[in-house]
């Protein structure tokens, strides 16, 4: 397979992660009484670990430039986000928030591709 596959799948992996892991937080809070107050923090962690998980495993198949490629992968995690949160909301507003959001996010997928290039 191409790296070009691996970093898709990557990506593809990270989206599934995040939806079923918010899925589990929605039902959390639906029968729970757990705070609706946290869910920007959750939504934050949530995103980061999946683009973190999508960097190790692209490059856990890659194998080499974890580093890259992880990155890669965050990148297009948070460009492919910021694009969907764009168009679904009316007044979408990119503030300094967003912009430490995609820093963290993307640093995560490219932690996540130095773990991942060295995992055995």
């Amino acid at each position: 397979m191409t790296k070009t596959v691996h970093i898709l799948k990557g990506l593809g992996y990270a989206y599934i992660l995040t939806l079923l892991v918010l899925l589990i937080y929605n039902v959390l809070l639906t029968f729970t009484s757990i705070s609706a107050e946290s869910a920007s923090m959750v939504t934050s962690f949530i995103t980061t670990l999946s683009a973190a998980f999508g960097g190790f495993y692209a490059s856990k198949n890659i194998k080499e430039k974890g580093l890259v490629y992880g990155l890669i992968v965050g990148i297009l995690y948070i460009i492919l986000l910021i694009t969907l949160f764009y168009l679904a909301k009316e007044k979408y507003i990119f503030d300094m928030t967003v912009l430490y959001k995609a820093l963290l996010v993307t640093l995560a997928g490219g932690i996540g591709g130095v773990l991942g290039v060295n995992f055995k």
